[in-house]
């Protein structure tokens, strides 16, 4: 009951900043709107920051902030490795510096109450996103101009950056792509393996030109502050993303390649795997535990080399992409990331109530055993529920 009443209250206060139009007489001097932004609220740990002068204008009818929550999201996941997205608003009250800092402290205080850890990142700086500030100063304020304004922009521009590995970040540039349907992720991937033997987490997002930089430019700047090395790979991105990269032959996982009595494949298949790879992405991510259990970047690489190996099958639209992580079309267990599931499983493990180390280590320690004994990444969940029932 108690946690319902947090809920309840916790989205009056985020609707309050984030959706209520300002109060015009008491905007900044500026005319700009002042804002704070916090991570997902839903993990133990929950990170705050400012308030700041977001640039976007008061007199705007409606205030999006979408885009400042994925910087401060991006800033997190190189800072802290965080998952999850980010929300921004002001004062529920007020446009200014004050009423963003009491509508900040009130979320804070709130999620101090349900035994959150909350942290206050001072180090992130806000860059302005000149796209989403634009939109509010348009001269038609009326509707959803944020969408407008950023729909004007091509989504033609890709980078590629991992989690951390060995601390070290590494990326590619933010580059034009000369067909946005098609993903490069895959052969980056492979690409990583061969020259860093890499394992671990990878994104190549696509989008507009500058929010791509800003973006990726947020994720560096919190590598650099979490003290991690930043690598940038000079991967040529813009031909991988055309054809097949040959010259990076992926030792450790090898490609599926197509049998004499199977075809060829052409572009046309090709080209429907790499539209595939951001969907597979988004359901690996779609569960925490299968997330944290395996490598969605290795399973998306896994993906489109069998779509790649079998292009009857693409071209009739089979399998279901949620059928790849039933574990029975190629071998899971070469996805499975040991040392971030065993954190995952600890981290789980203390929430069920596992309060002492060696309960939380049998967990994490059964969680991968059970892993690599029935590597079925659509089942992660069991997998932990089962490690901590085990270790109680």
């Amino acid at each position: 009951m108690q946690t319902r009443v947090f809920l309840i209250s916790l989205l009056v206060v985020i609707f309050s900043a984030t959706v209520l139009l300002p109060t015009h007489s008491t905007a900044t001097q500026s005319g700009t709107v002042w804002v704070w932004c916090m991570s997902d609220n839903s993990a133990p740990t929950v990170y705050f920051t400012g308030p700041f002068d977001s640039g976007l204008s008061a007199r705007s009818t409606t205030f999006n902030t979408l885009s400042l929550g994925r910087q401060f999201a991006e800033y997190l996941k190189g800072r802290f490795n965080t998952r999850g997205d980010a929300t921004c608003g002001k004062g529920a009250t007020s446009v200014d510096e004050a009423g963003a800092l009491q509508t900040m402290h009130q979320l804070m205080a709130q999620s101090r109450s349900q035994n959150k850890q909350v942290v206050e990142v001072s180090d992130f700086k806000y860059v302005r996103d000149e796209t989403a500030i634009k939109a509010t100063f348009s001269p038609n304020r009326e509707g959803n101009t944020y969408n407008a304004v950023a729909g004007g922009l091509r989504n033609d521009h890709v980078y590629c950056v991992t989690g951390p590995f060995n601390q070290t970040v590494y990326y590619t540039d933010v580059i034009p792509l000369a067909n946005p349907s098609s993903n490069p992720a895959p052969d980056y991937f492979r690409f990583l393996q061969q020259k860093y033997s890499f394992r671990g987490d990878l994104a190549c997002p696509i989008l507009n030109e500058p929010q791509a930089k800003l973006f990726l430019n947020a994720r560096l700047a919190g590598a650099r502050a979490g003290a991690l090395q930043v690598v940038n790979t000079g991967w040529p991105t813009v031909a991988s993303s055309q054809a097949p990269n040959d010259r990076y032959q992926d030792n450790d996982q090898p490609a599926q390649r197509p049998t004499a009595s199977q075809a060829a494949p052409s572009a046309q298949v090709r080209e429907i795997a790499s539209k595939e790879v951001s969907s597979a992405l988004t359901f690996c991510q779609s569960e925490r535990a299968m997330s944290q259990g395996y490598d969605c970047a290795c399973l998306q690489v896994k993906i489109y080399d069998y779509r790649v190996a079998h292009p009857a099958e693409t071209l009739k639209g089979t399998p279901l992409l949620a059928s790849f992580f039933d574990g029975k079309l190629f071998e899971c267990d070469k996805c499975i990331n040991a040392n971030k599931a065993k954190y995952f499983a600890r981290d789980q493990a203390k929430i069920a109530g596992l309060r002492t180390p060696a309960q939380q280590d049998c967990a994490a320690e059964k969680f991968v055993s059970l892993l690599h004994a029935s590597p079925i990444p659509s089942r992660a969940k069991e997998a932990v529920d089962s490690a901590i029932r085990a270790c109680r």
